[in-house]
């Protein structure tokens, strides 16, 4: 069933929350991004890849790396979102077209999906991740 279509004051207010989380990740992308070029320090930690081959991993940077790629993944999706918005595409399931509902949006205002075709999405993954079943064990 799809929800009502939504409120110039609903798509104004996920607007401001989306332009704020941006402005946010943006602030934060680039500290870390000046403070990852910057540090100089030598905090390696020596890593045992393979049996007698060893390789040294900078932790901080590591995690500095990892939390900077999730930064830049939601700033793309809030980019998105906004552009949706623009278009008048806004709140619409990519999946099977029907509203999403304003809760889910402004808990989560890049969505794509709504809660239905989010599970499904979710439940298929898992299936694709799930190893094969062996045929020869009862």
């Amino acid at each position: 069933m799809a929800s009502r279509r939504l409120t110039s004051n609903q798509l104004q207010e996920i607007r401001q929350i989306l332009i704020e989380r941006k402005r946010i990740i943006e602030t934060e992308l680039q500290k870390n991004f000046t403070r990852f070029l910057e540090d100089t320090s030598d905090e390696t930690t020596v890593v045992d890849v393979d049996e007698g081959d060893e390789s040294r991993v900078d932790v901080g940077k590591e995690m500095s790396f990892q939390v900077m790629s999730r930064r830049t993944k939601e700033l793309k999706e809030i980019k998105e979102a906004l552009r949706r918005m623009d278009r008048g595409e806004y709140g619409i399931c990519e999946e099977c077209g029907n509203r999403i509902r304003f809760e889910r949006l402004k808990a989560m205002p890049f969505a794509q999906l709504c809660r239905t075709c989010q599970d499904d999405s979710e439940k298929r993954e898992k299936e694709r991740q799930r190893p094969p079943r062996n045929p020869f064990r009862f």
